[in-house]
Formats: structure tokens, C-alpha cells, sequence
């Protein structure tokens, strides 16, 4: 019998592993596709058009546990938890799928489930768990279809109430329901507003101490998000989450600008969590990249996202959703976010993805740092301070020319990494350089607080 892990279903037609129903298989036919397909495509590129400044004027201390991932599943556990390691990765985020759970009425099967948290908490992961979507026996016609009505709700939070109260003490937070604004949820809005405040009320009255996010929202839906505030179906929340899924960084970034307005027109001061973001490297989403820029735009969205003040990023995802060893279907841009392969050996995001997880994971963000000199605004500058004095420079030029820099980093053990292969090269306490478009990664111990502070001068 062939095993399967939790957040991957049996390969079930128009059903992607993480139970997303994607735009490749949604609607079945393809000139159905087409108006879901301008307009994600109009969004997008508006939004590139829109270009933040990466950096920001607050510092702040990025979380300890800032990043997560989708993971793959396609190989063993152990596996699998060796590679999140060398990654720096923290959370894990997955679905507790209620139609595996509960196939028929009370008859409850956590089997897979169990020995996901048993060797996540083995590994020393945190679990984000969703909560979602429905289960074929809750409808007269036995047929799925993602509409949770208030006659149905009592049958969901007794899901809820089964997977909370097995899982006390092992699963760190849940997430409820995943983008429901999208093709995720079939009913009313006022039917998920009310599904969402009754399952944060009961997963807090089981589990007091056990983090909740709600939302999950793709991309930002202002009146959808309004109107789940004014709901109450939010309150109580520790974290709203959303998708801030861009055809760059720039874009991904604008989403969490106009997101976090949103939040705090409504007074929510909580935690924001970005419990999907990422680009395919081929199909025909419009959010699609070359390979080339693969690992530049990894260390943008990151670092952007973590200056911001995000407090935990997922990203999709950790494998490519393939089976069995088979090649996948090049349309279908699904398969193409893997940071590695199937077999887990690295693809060319890999190096980008262990340099932000090793060096920006609980430093400091000084935003007035480093000391800059005659330089543009389209030189971009992120400086992270961490323990004991270990410095992280993130350097790039937005603008169209290369641009020559002198970087001084006083201190010791200068070191450039290369965000492709990964490897470091020694250099001197000053350096200079021709800066583009891709980032340029120096760590170096920069000694006590105090000490000389790192210099960018046009040269």
C-alpha cells in the first residue's frame, strides 16, 4: 500500500497536495478559467507597479521562530526534519484534514496525524495546524462542497473539539479554515464569520494557552476582512494571517503594507502572520519567476517581510508537489515552489532561503544602520544585529544602472555569501563592489554595542 503523509490527500483529480484546488485544474474548463485569470493577473501587476521601500524607520527584534514552511511529505519524516534543520526552519504548517479524520459519523482516525506531531515535537518544530474543510457525509447528496452552514456548524466544532483535545499540549497554534475569500469556501460570508468566531470560542474554552490565527486570507480583501471584524469573528484572535502571493517581492510587500492598514483601521494590535507566501519557478501562474531570480527574490521577500514586522512567515513550500518519483506536469505552475525536490536535494533556492533562517532569526533590525553615504534611494540597506555581536548587512540596487559601492564593516571575520551556492568568502574590513539588482549577503563580528558602525558610501 502506498504511504502518504498528512497536508499531501490521495492524488484525487483538481485537488493539489495541500488540498488547494488550483487554477489549473479550477474551473474544469480552461475559457472558464480565463476571467479568474485576468484578474488575478490585473491585481498582480498593479501591485508591482506599487514599489515599497524595503527598509522601514522602527527597529525591532525579529521573533526567534520568524520562519516556517510548508512542508513537503514526499519522503520519510526523519528526513524531512534533518533538511528543516540545516534550513533553520521553526514551524511547520498543515492541514488536519476533517475528511480524514472523521470519513463517517464518529468514527474518528488520527492515525497519520499522530505520527506527524510525534516526530515534529521529536524534532523540536513547532506545529501550526488548520482546521479545515469539510467531510463528504455532512450533505444529503454525500458530495463535498466547502458550505458550512449553521445547521452543519455543530458537526465542524465537534471536529474541532476531537483534534484540540487530542492534540492539548502538542500542537502550538491553529489556524482556522484556509483563505476562505477564495475558492476555499463555498457559502455565505456571514456563514464563515460565524464558523470562525464559534471555532475560535471553542478552541479557546479546550486549549486556553494554545495560539490562535484566523483569517488566512488571500491576498488583502479589504471588505471581506471589514466585515469578519465588524463580525466578532476575529475577537479573541492572537494573530490574523494572509497570502500575500506577488509577481515579486515588491508586490508581495505593497499586499503587506495595505494589509497591516486594514488591521489597524479595525484597532487590532495582535501578532500578523504570513502563513503562505512564495513563486513558482515554471506553469503559467502569473506569479511565476526564472529560475535566476529565484534566490534573489527568497532573500527580498524575507528580510522585507521581517523588517516589517511579520511575526512568522511560512513559506510555499518545501518540496514540489509531484509523486512517486514521476516528472511533473510543466503547465502547472503547483509543482515548481518546492524548495528542494522531491528526494530533497536542494534547488537554487535552498542557499538564500539557510542564509536568512542562520543570520536574520532573532537579531535586531537597526534601520539606521548602516551609516550611508551619497547613496541613492534605490540602494537598499537592511542591517540585523544579533547575539554577541554578530552583524548581517543585506545590500541591493533597485535602480536600473550598477551602481559602485565601498562597504566598510569594522570588526572581524568579514564574510561575503554567495545566495546561490551559499558559500562564504573572507574579505577585508573594506570592500568595494558593483551593486545590482542582486542582494549582496556580509556577515562579520562586529564587536561590542558601541563599536564602529558599518559604512555604504557611493564610490
Amino acid at each position: 500500500m502506498k504511504k502518504y503523509y498528512p497536508g499531501i490527500p490521495p492524488q484525487i483529480s483538481g485537488l493539489g497536495k495541500s488540498g488547494r484546488k488550483s487554477l489549473f485544474s479550477w474551473p474544469a474548463k480552461f475559457g472558464e478559467r480565463l476571467p479568474i485569470l485576468f484578474i488575478f493577473l490585473v491585481v498582480l501587476l498593479f501591485a508591482s507597479c506599487l514599489s515599497p521601500s524595503f527598509s522601514t524607520g522602527d527597529s525591532r527584534r525579529i521573533p526567534a521562530d520568524f520562519f516556517g514552511i510548508i512542508p513537503g511529505g514526499q519522503g520519510p519524516l526523519s528526513r524531512e526534519h534533518e533538511f528543516l534543520d540545516e534550513l533553520g526552519v521553526v514551524w511547520m504548517r498543515n492541514t488536519f484534514y476533517w475528511s480524514d479524520i472523521e470519513r463517517r459519523p464518529g468514527e474518528w482516525d488520527f492515525a497519520r496525524y499522530d505520527e506527524y506531531v510525534e516526530e515534529g515535537k521529536k524534532a523540536g518544530r513547532k506545529i501550526l495546524a488548520i482546521l479545515a474543510y469539510d467531510t463528504s457525509w455532512i450533505y444529503e447528496d454525500n458530495k463535498r462542497r466547502r458550505n458550512i452552514t449553521p445547521e452543519r456548524l455543530p458537526h465542524y466544532l465537534r471536529y474541532v473539539e476531537a483534534v484540540v483535545r487530542r492534540y492539548q499540549g502538542k500542537i502550538d497554534a491553529y489556524e482556522i479554515w484556509n483563505e476562505p475569500n477564495w475558492v476555499f469556501w463555498k457559502g455565505t460570508d456571514q456563514d464563515f464569520f460565524e464558523l470562525s468566531r464559534a471555532a475560535l470560542q471553542k478552541i479557546r474554552e479546550l486549549d486556553p494557552p494554545v495560539k490562535i490565527v484566523a483569517g488566512s486570507f488571500s491576498w488583502v480583501p479589504k471588505k471581506f476582512i471589514r466585515d469578519m471584524f465588524d463580525a466578532g469573528a476575529l475577537d479573541g484572535a492572537d494573530a490574523v494571517s494572509f497570502h500575500p502571493y506577488g509577481v515579486n517581492p515588491e508586490s508581495s510587500l505593497k499586499q503587506y503594507d495595505r494589509f497591516a492598514k486594514v488591521l489597524a483601521e479595525k484597532g487590532y494590535t495582535g501578532e500578523i502572520w504570513v502563513t503562505e507566501v512564495g513563486y513558482p519557478t515554471d506553469g503559467y501562474y502569473p506569479t511565476r519567476v526564472p529560475e535566476a531570480v529565484f534566490p534573489e527574490y527568497v532573500v527580498k521577500t524575507l528580510a522585507g517581510l521581517a523588517v516589517r514586522g511579520a511575526h512568522t512567515v511560512f513559506w510555499y513550500e518545501l518540496t514540489g508537489a509531484y509523486f512517486g518519483g514521476k516528472e511533473p506536469n510543466r503547465v502547472n505552475s503547483e509543482y515548481f515552489f518546492g524548495l528542494a525536490n522531491p528526494d530533497y536535494t536542494p534547488r537554487v533556492g535552498v542557499a538564500a532561503y539557510t542564509l536568512c533562517g542562520r543570520y536574520i532569526a532573532g537579531a535586531e533590525y537597526r534601520p539606521e544602520l548602516p551609516v550611508r553615504e551619497n547613496l541613492p534611494p534605490a540602494v537598499e540597506t537592511l542591517y540585523f544585529r544579533g547575539e554577541g555581536g554578530l552583524s548581517t548587512l543585506i545590500l541591493w540596487n533597485s535602480g536600473k544602472s550598477p551602481l559602485p559601492l565601498r562597504v566598510k564593516l569594522p570588526g572581524s571575520a568579514q564574510t561575503l555569501h554567495d545566495i546561490v551556492s551559499g558559500e562564504g568568502r573572507a574579505l577585508p574590513e573594506e570592500t568595494e563592489l558593483l551593486l545590482d539588482t542582486a542582494p549582496q549577503f556580509f556577515t562579520w563580528q562586529s564587536g561590542p554595542a558601541g563599536a564602529l558602525p558599518p559604512v555604504a558610501a557611493r564610490r
